[in-house]
Parts: C-alpha cells; structure tokens; sequence
C-alpha cells in the first residue's frame, strides 16, 4: 500500500489498531478498526441503493455489461486535513491513509455519492451499487455507444475497472 501511494508514514497522534481478518482463500486482510474514530464521525445519510431496485432498473434489458472498479475506496483522495485520523499502528510505526480506506464511518456513501455524480448523465442505461456498475439495454448498438460513454466517463474522473471482474455486453433473453 506504500508503494501504491494508499499509505503514507505519519506522526499522527490518531492511531487506530490494525486487525488481521481470514479471506474464503486462507490468506489474510489487514483491516483497520475505526470503531473509535466512527463513535465521533459525522454520519453521511447518502442514500445507498437497494439491489431490489436495481433489478427492476434493469428488467427487460436485452445486453448488461458489469464493471467492478478496482479497490474502488482507493480511487478516493483523502482531505488532507483529515489523513492523520486514518492512522493506524504496525511493528514498523504508524501510517495514514492518503486513499479512503475500508471501514470509515462514511466511506461507502463517499464512494456512492461519486459514482452516482459520475453515471448521473447515464442514468437511463447505467446504475452502481457501491463499485459495481451495471449498463443494461435494448440493442446492440444503443449498447456500444452507452457503454462507450460509461468508459470515457469513467476515465475522464480516473475511475478505472478491474478487467478480470467485468463481463461485457452479456446477452439476456427475457
């Protein structure tokens, strides 16, 4: 994460525990626990979708095309004046978030608050649910030319997908 530019070193007098969680594959997550800094932060009501609706949005659509953007929260720049609350201890000192990290009080809202800004000229043929975005339509065409403008959309905000987890233009029978 260092070498990423996710993490930076700090002198923070924040500093949050860092709690090892298993992944389904055996190996291991470091995550951060913010319980104490969550207790002060100020809540986001963002509305989050509802995957119900989401479905429904999608309904008789005959191509879907799925986008998962890459570590999605580390897309997001952290304030500056509020990087040192991010910090978190390890055996080699303490560091900070310069990306949004996983467990902040508001982070999935942030996230969703941005993507739906960015699908917001979209919102006929595209919809996200936190780093997923779906782009469901009627033809072909209509298809290639929405999600060309999804992309370039997301390009142009330096939003990138992951393309492992994409699954372009999937035909739907109805």
């Amino acid at each position: 994460m260092l070498e990423q530019g996710v993490i930076q070193p700090s002198r923070s007098p924040w500093r949050s525990p860092l709690v090892p969680v298993p992944k389904p594959d055996g190996s291991l997550r470091l995550s951060m626990d913010y319980r104490h800094l969550n207790e002060v932060a100020i809540f986001d009501a963002f509305p989050m979708p509802h995957v119900a609706e989401l479905v429904e949005y999608i309904g008789n659509a005959h191509y879907i095309t799925t986008l998962d953007l890459t570590k999605g929260y580390w897309q997001i720049p952290v304030a500056k004046r509020d990087q040192a609350k991010t910090a978190f201890g390890t055996p080699w000192g303490i560091y900070e978030f310069v990306r949004m990290s996983f467990g902040l009080h508001g982070a999935a809202a942030t996230f969703q608050r941005l993507v739906n800004w960015i699908l917001a000229p979209h919102a006929k043929y595209a919809a996200a649910y936190i780093d997923n975005i779906v782009i469901f339509t009627q033809t072909w065409d209509q298809h290639h030319r929405v999600l060309q403008a999804v992309l370039m959309d997301l390009h142009e905000t330096r939003m990138m997908a992951n393309p492992w987890k994409c699954a372009l233009a999937q035909r739907q029978s109805t």
